[in-house]
């Protein structure tokens, strides 16, 4: 068994079409999951519908389940946030809401983790991972600022736009997060990165989401992924 504790942190917005799904899958990982300590946190990120009610219907009873409501949608950024300031595992881990990545692959990297791990990345563009179903012009996108990271940091990891991460709780405990949307998953990992987190990518796949509408504005990510390369090529090039 894994002596170590676990959070595993899922932000929502507007996802009352998700939560009986996402509450299945995570049942599953709860019923198999071999860990001395697995919390579950459940962030509703300002929500217009009726989010929050169903996660208490479903996960009140969910044992060891923690639940939060931010008054305004704060997007990914103010997530990351409230999950470091609420979590006292030893490791975190970020999932999706509507389990484009399958939640099980937890079970799977915990043998993973030891004392020379601090990150395991969940990777669907690692020659050995896969995405099915998501539209090429968004793939394109996505390949596309992965390998423009990939440069910059001048790391050999396929993967750093995805939320699917399990992290090491102290690397991240005082990492300030600036940006706003989804380049703050690749803010939280990079700046990881650049203080010296060691890192192993997991082959996994990505899928289209069965429930709901994805909350992603393509153009809005664009220019925050454009804007937060701008800053790193400046320190880059300010160490050479």
């Amino acid at each position: 068994m894994f002596t170590k504790s676990i959070t595993i942190a899922v932000p929502l917005y507007n996802e009352s079409q998700t939560i009986k799904y996402l509450h299945e899958q995570l049942k599953k990982v709860k019923d198999e999951i071999s860990i001395n300590e697995l919390r579950i946190l459940l962030v509703d990120d300002g929500s217009t519908d009726n989010t929050y009610k169903l996660l208490e219907k479903y996960f009140s009873d969910f044992g060891n389940c923690q639940i939060i409501k931010h008054n305004s949608n704060l997007n990914l950024g103010g997530f990351i946030d409230t999950a470091i300031n609420e979590c006292n595992t030893d490791y975190i881990a970020f999932l999706d809401s509507d389990c484009t990545f399958d939640p099980s692959y937890v079970i799977d990297m915990i043998p993973l983790l030891n004392e020379d791990v601090d990150i395991i990345n969940g990777s669907p563009y690692h020659p050995y991972g896969s995405v099915e179903g998501v539209k090429k012009g968004r793939l394109i996108i996505s390949n596309g600022a992965n390998y423009i990271y990939r440069v910059l940091i001048n790391k050999n990891i396929y993967t750093y736009t995805s939320i699917f991460k399990i992290y090491k709780t102290t690397i991240i405990k005082d990492i300030l997060i600036e940006t706003h949307g989804f380049v703050s998953v690749c803010e939280l990992f990079v700046k990881s990165i650049l203080k010296g987190a060691r890192v192993i990518e997991f082959p996994c796949v990505l899928k289209i989401r069965k429930f709901g509408d994805s909350k992603i504005q393509i153009l809005n990510s664009i220019k925050n992924h454009i804007l937060f390369m701008w800053s790193l090529f400046k320190k880059v090039k300010l160490k050479l």
